[in-house]
């Protein structure tokens, strides 16, 4: 009897942890933290501490999530206009707001003390920045305001690589800054894709996506563009001397691709395309970033 009395209890806990897990966002989180680890690696070489890089993927880590918690908080009214993200937990009702604010801000002190302790204050500062040009001036400012909101934003989740590499160096450098713009570049196209195949849950949203105000077709068309300047961008590491043969081949082949993508979909941006366009997004952006670690290290035991 008292063993039945306490699953009940044992289920509610998980749901509870299920859900303010959802909140942080983690597998977005994931992908950003795997771009802050290379940019750490590029920076350490072959002298790497695991217990510094440790600390520096926690730290970032909380910071990412606690502004993607924020998120949750300011959408929270959008969120239960879209099918996509309306049983999401504080849209839902299962976290409250106050809830989910304090989880925010504890993640945030976490992450900030980590960081500021065990790594760096200009990477703790720096993370913090990011956290809120995400959580608040996206989020709260941008999204609602502009259709270029994705654009202007983008600068948030492009961050990652330039923290793994300020953990290690205590500094910003060219070739970091670089990491940062080929992220923000690919971001638009990225995101847009998506915006394409969800364009009636923002229009319901009232979000002032690009497909909303502008049409598929030209969001596509600007997709499209945005990829081409991509090409460009990634590029430039090897022209800066940071990145060699390996990475160029790399980034050739999947700029190629892409941009086939991007292109096929403003000559048709139905559903179908957008959804291929957006998924290979994901594969480019891993492939690209696992591209930069490959070459460095090839290099380093080459020479």
């Amino acid at each position: 009897m008292q063993r039945i009395n306490q699953l009940p209890i044992t289920s509610t806990i998980a749901t509870t942890v299920k859900d303010y897990f959802a909140l942080t966002k983690f597998k977005v989180v994931a992908v950003m933290l795997f771009t802050m680890v290379v940019g750490y690696l590029l920076a350490s070489g072959t002298n790497i501490n695991l217990w510094h890089l440790f600390c520096s993927l926690v730290g970032v880590a909380a910071c990412c999530m606690s502004g993607a918690v924020l998120n949750h908080l300011v959408d929270r009214f959008r969120d239960t206009q879209m099918q996509r993200t309306k049983r999401r937990p504080v849209a839902a009702g299962k976290v409250s707001v106050e809830s989910a604010f304090v989880f925010s801000m504890v993640l945030l002190v976490l992450g900030f003390s980590i960081l500021y302790w065990q790594v760096n204050a200009l990477t703790a500062v720096l993370s913090v920045l990011s956290m809120f040009a995400y959580g608040v001036v996206y989020s709260l400012w941008l999204k609602p305001a502009t259709p270029q909101n994705i654009t202007i934003g983008g600068i948030a989740g492009a961050m990652p690589p330039l923290l793994g590499y300020t953990a290690v160096a205590n500094m910003v450098a060219p070739e970091a800054l670089l990491w940062v713009l080929i992220i923000f570049t690919w971001t638009p196209p990225h995101f847009w894709a998506l915006a394409i195949y969800k364009e009636e849950d923002y229009a319901k949203a009232e979000v002032p996506m690009l497909p909303v105000t502008h049409g598929a077709e030209f969001t596509a068309f600007q997709a499209w563009l945005y990829c081409l300047l991509l090409c460009l961008v990634s590029i430039l590491p090897v022209l800066i001397g940071s990145q060699g043969l390996i990475y160029l081949v790399v980034a050739t082949y999947i700029n190629a691709k892409f941009t086939w993508f991007c292109y096929r979909l403003w000559l048709d941006p139905s559903h179908k395309n957008a959804r291929r366009s957006f998924r290979y997004s994901l594969f480019y952006i891993m492939w690209l970033f696992a591209a930069l670690l490959l070459d460095h290290y090839v290099r380093l035991i080459a020479f």
